[in-house]
Formats: C-alpha cells, sequence, structure tokens
C-alpha cells in the first residue's frame, strides 16, 4: 500500500472514531436528562460587586421580579438580591424579607414530619392508608413510602373549590373526592399525596397540620416569617405578576391555595427556607439514620419533597404565579434558593438556575 493511501486510511479511521465518541456523548446527554439535574459549572473570578451585578442582569434579562438568596464557598456565607417589585401599585420593592407562596417547595415540610413521627414509633413506612382512610381505593396496598415518592397510583388535577377551605378536614376531603386511585404503583406527581400526608399528621397527632408544623420545625428553627394562608400573610406577602414588559397583576386562586393542605398552603421567606434546609443537612432535625431512610439514602430519584441527584437535591414549586427554585450543588458549594413574584416557566426558571448558579460558583 502506497504512502499516500496510508495517510487518507488513517485520517479516515480517526475522522469515523471522532463520529463514533461523539454519538455515544449524545447518547449519555440524553440519558441523563432523564434525571433532569441542572449543571454548575465554574467560570472566572469576579469580585463581589462585579457578581452581584451579574446576578441581577440575569433578572432583568430574564424579564423576572423576585429574590435569590444564596451561599457559596465553604466560609457559606449568605448573600441575597433583590429585583422588581412585591406591590407594584404601592411601589414595594422586593426584598430578603419578602414573603412568597412556597408552593410545592413545603412537601418538604411535610415529609420531614412524617420522618419524625416515624421516629417516634407513630407511624412506618410500611403504613398503609388504609388505617386512616380507608375510602380511598387500593387504600390497603399504599403506604407511606409510595405516598412520599409519588408512586401510591394517584392521580389527580388542582381543582379548585368555588370558595376557600377553612379547615384541614375539609382540604382533606376535597381531595378524597377529586382524586382517582389506579392501583398502579407507578411514579406520578400528585398535590393528592401530600394532602393525605398532611391528614394522616392531623390523626395521627391530634392536632392541626399548622400547629405539628409550628412544634416540630417553625419553632426549634425560628421560622419566624413562615406563615399559613390566612389574610394577614396574603396582605403582606408579594403580589403575583404577568410575565411581559407590561405589569398586570396575575389572577390568584385563594381558594386553590386553601385546598393545597400540606404541599401548597404556606407564605414563607427564601432565607426561612434556606434555614430550613440547612437543618435537614447538618442534622438538627433528623438524625443522619433517620435522613437516610427518609430520602432512601439520597438515591438519585425523587423522594419526599426533593430530586436528589450524585452532587446534591433540587425541589421545585410552581404555583398561582410563583416560581420556587431550591438548588444544592455540593461539588460547587453552591447553595441556592430562587423565589419568583413574577415569572413565565418552570423550564425558563431551571434554566434561570443554572445561569445565576455559574455565576455563584465563580
Amino acid at each position: 500500500m502506497g504512502k499516500t493511501k496510508i495517510i487518507l486510511l488513517t485520517a479516515a479511521l480517526m475522522f469515523f472514531g471522532i463520529l463514533i465518541c461523539w454519538g455515544a456523548t449524545n447518547k449519555t446527554s440524553k440519558k441523563n436528562q432523564i434525571r433532569d439535574t441542572v449543571g454548575i459549572h465554574k467560570r472566572r473570578n469576579v469580585n463581589k460587586k462585579n457578581k452581584e451585578q451579574e446576578l441581577q442582569d440575569v433578572f432583568k434579562k430574564d424579564k423576572v421580579w423576585g429574590t435569590l438568596v444564596y451561599q457559596n464557598g465553604k466560609a457559606h456565607k449568605i448573600r441575597s438580591v433583590s429585583v422588581g417589585y412585591a406591590n407594584y401599585e404601592k411601589k414595594v420593592k422586593n426584598s430578603s424579607s419578602t414573603k412568597y407562596m412556597l408552593a410545592s417547595l413545603q412537601k418538604s415540610y411535610t415529609a420531614t414530619i412524617i420522618q419524625m413521627l416515624i421516629d417516634q414509633k407513630k407511624l412506618s413506612m410500611n403504613t398503609e392508608l388504609s388505617q386512616f382512610y380507608p375510602s380511598v381505593r387500593y387504600s390497603n396496598k399504599i403506604t407511606i413510602r409510595n405516598l412520599l415518592d409519588h408512586t401510591s397510583g394517584i392521580q389527580m388535577g388542582e381543582p379548585a373549590p368555588n370558595t376557600m377551605l377553612t379547615n384541614d378536614s375539609s382540604a382533606v376531603m376535597w381531595a378524597i373526592n377529586h382524586l382517582k386511585s389506579t392501583g398502579k404503583m407507578q411514579w406520578n406527581y400528585t398535590n393528592a399525596n401530600y394532602i393525605l400526608l398532611a391528614g394522616i399528621i392531623t390523626k395521627v397527632t391530634n392536632q392541626s397540620y399548622m400547629s405539628v408544623l409550628s412544634e416540630y420545625i417553625l419553632k426549634p428553627l425560628k421560622l419566624r416569617n413562615t406563615a399559613e394562608l390566612d389574610s394577614n400573610t396574603i396582605n403582606s406577602a408579594a403580589k403575583t405578576y404577568n410575565f411581559g414588559n407590561n405589569v398586570t397583576l396575575h389572577a390568584m386562586s385563594y381558594d386553590l391555595a386553601s385546598s393545597e393542605l400540606g404541599c401548597g398552603n404556606l407564605y414563607t421567606t427564601p432565607f426561612d427556607y434556606l434555614k430550613f434546609v440547612s437543618a435537614l443537612e447538618d442534622n438538627s432535625l433528623l438524625s443522619v439514620s433517620s435522613l437516610n431512610e427518609l430520602s432512601r439514602n439520597h438515591e438519585t430519584a425523587y423522594s419526599a419533597g426533593f430530586y436528589y441527584f450524585p452532587n446534591g437535591q433540587r425541589a421545585d414549586g410552581i404555583d398561582n404565579g410563583y416560581y420556587n427554585f431550591y438548588y444544592d450543588d455540593k461539588s460547587e458549594h453552591a447553595n441556592m434558593i430562587l423565589m419568583l413574584n413574577k415569572g413565565v416557566s418552570d423550564s425558563q426558571g431551571r434554566a434561570m438556575i443554572q445561569e445565576l448558579g455559574n455565576i455563584i460558583a465563580s
């Protein structure tokens, strides 16, 4: 074989090898996308002033309003950035003390209380739903673990009652009357699972959900800016606004929020939520073994309010015009809580978290 042919054959083989590697990389990327994680990558170092300005610029570029609270580095110093208005009509700006509806980020509170009751031997992961709500179809096959992980086979949309529900039992009965129990123990995300868990909490303790939450979590952690849905909280919290250049109020459904016991009827600040997740991580609320049981040893999947991935965890809460995102990347020491009262979609929020995280990790 001539020298020229050898060179051409070698080049062809190298090119073919590059194509194979590129294809394999793409397949791996698609596989990883199933886990729906956000990658954070360090960039160049920037000073504090420039970093805060860059973070604000992301808000302005995406045309959203809200508050970001974050920690970065091993010192874990807490910082915050706020953009836009909590009440545009009264020209009240968003700040680190602004209250936002917690939405589905509340599920981790409910799950933590359940684990505390398990630690007290009042429940177990294998306790059946039929012990508390036997009228739910297939309740004898549905366990606490199934409810925590959305593998109960229960399906339900977000039907809103015609008026605000005023007590825990009415919220639970609303869910029971509108859910569909299929008997298929497959993953299906629905608020109904956590409404039932909240109901179980009230039955086991003979107290209201809010009383138990206050006793088990709010008072021990001094979360003074976390409150249930009521007229006082509604009036002091951030209003929600529609996405776009024109500032228009988002149509809130407090009736819907009142039905979301244990999964969407709380208001809080990003700082209060950060205190809560930090207490989980440093085992102030749960022991190492209890947290491992609740999270299934941080298995890469959804469990008890969080989506776990190899280097951390995340949670989303989208409801009534509020867009909330929690992201903790332990490999980059980047811990973020983003709460928006003017947003557009969960996909935009996740993309924004990635962009903000890249800045924070730099």
